[in-house]
């Protein structure tokens, strides 16, 4: 039986949504467009922080950021930029990723990458040098086009990471050649430069699934509240995807220090999301010692709390026992951590361990976190607004004059 043609509210037959589709498909064999047309799982590299991975992607666990995204590390001087972006660096040639490396402050050298656990064999790792945001432009456009044909022709990518460290520090031919000519002008063109590049290589990222991390310095405004802003203009804050803002404090671990240490074993980091497309921009704290560097489970015992104890197992507090039944009991308080896997008490200092948080610990903590930073999703904003309706229509009947915001969902 021949199909019938579909009308339209008008009666008049139909031209399918389908059928805009197939004109798409044809056309994108002859004009580099991307047509998804499948769900893509996403793939991420940590940040070598357990808690700082689920900030961003709201996954403890095989979580961190996204690839094809730019994520920006943005602060002061000495807040740890850099380190974070070479403990990305590390951890994303461990999941076999090559990794490209473009210091515009000639800050670092490749002899000392090895003391971050940088594997800088040629067919893993590139330092690439240069501060102008011209030939930064130019270079990177130009390469990520290339493997851009490479993939529309058929070929697969080798995964790779691009690091930018840093934005603050790059100039442009402009200011040094007024420089050159002893003129001291406002460079109005490096904002402009920094804007075309990231609008000409963002799109392209996603497709080759190329993710990017970019260090960049900021400054306070001039407003009655100053706040931080990004150097460099507005280019990198409307195109990254995720957006960390970094400060710091001193950190005293009495044990790592001696008479000549400035007063600190190290910094105690706050990142707090200023932009994340991911998880809800939230303000978290993690440490980075001088002579131990990071430790992936700095932080958790942020949610290692006793109403989590009876799934996760970790808390501050004592066990009981009930001298006529045997029974034990969990009494939160204290300033020591039970661990129940371990059956003892332990120290803050002994508590950021591969011992306590074994592969269990941490599968019990994945979907609190994950629950802690996630969105709502429409389907869960609608239920929640059902259970306020339903509220709102018990209380009338009841007669009460106002509900109780602190009761409202008990």
């Amino acid at each position: 039986m021949a199909k019938k043609d579909q009308k339209g509210a008008t009666g008049k037959k139909q031209f399918s949504f389908t059928a805009v589709t197939d004109i798409l498909k044809g056309i994108s064999k002859s004009v580099p467009i991307q047509i998804d047309n499948e769900i893509r799982e996403k793939k991420y590299i940590s940040t070598g922080v357990y808690l700082l991975d689920a900030s961003l992607s709201t996954h403890l666990l095989n979580g961190g950021i996204e690839s094809g995204k730019i994520f920006c590390l943005a602060g002061e001087s000495g807040t740890g930029k850099s380190f974070i972006a070479l403990s990305i660096a590390k951890q994303a040639q461990q999941q076999g990723y090559g990794v490209i490396y473009i210091d515009t402050e000639y800050a670092i050298t490749l002899g000392d990458l090895p003391n971050y656990g940088i594997d800088i064999a040629e067919d893993k790792f590139t330092l690439v040098r240069t501060n102008k945001v011209e030939d930064i432009n130019i270079a990177l456009t130009q390469l990520i086009d290339t493997l851009k044909q490479k993939k529309m022709e058929g070929e697969e990518l080798q995964p790779m990471l691009i690091v930018l460290d840093s934005v603050g520090a790059m100039s442009s031919n402009k200011e040094k050649n007024d420089l050159v000519q002893g003129n001291i002008k406002q460079d109005m063109t490096r904002a402009k430069s920094l804007a075309a590049l990231f609008r000409s290589i963002t799109s392209d990222l996603g497709y080759c699934d190329i993710p990017m991390v970019v260090c960049n310095h900021v400054y306070l405004s001039q407003d009655l509240f100053p706040q931080e802003i990004l150097k460099g203009g507005n280019g990198l804050k409307y195109h990254a995807s995720t957006i960390g803002m970094m400060s710091k404090a001193k950190l005293k671990n009495e044990s790592e220090m001696d008479e000549m240490d400035l007063g600190q074993s190290g910094i105690i980091v706050s990142f707090k999301t200023a932009k994340n497309r991911l998880a809800k921009p939230k303000k978290i704290k993690f440490e980075v010692s001088f002579n131990t560097g990071l430790n992936k489970y700095s932080g958790l015992d942020a949610f290692c709390r006793p109403e989590y104890f009876s799934t996760v197992g970790i808390a501050q507090g004592k066990m009981l026992v009930d001298k006529k039944t045997g029974e034990m009991t969990f009494q939160p308080g204290g300033n020591r951590w039970y661990v129940n896997h371990l059956d003892k008490s332990v120290s803050i200092k002994q508590l950021f361990t591969d011992e306590v948080f074994n592969e269990k610990v941490l599968k019990a903590l994945d979907p609190i976190l994950h629950d802690y930073f996630k969105y709502k999703s429409i389907d869960e904003l609608e239920e929640l607004n059902k259970q306020f309706e339903q509220a709102v229509a018990e209380s009338e009947d009841d007669g009460e004059d106002s509900l109780d915001a602190k009761t409202l969902f008990s």
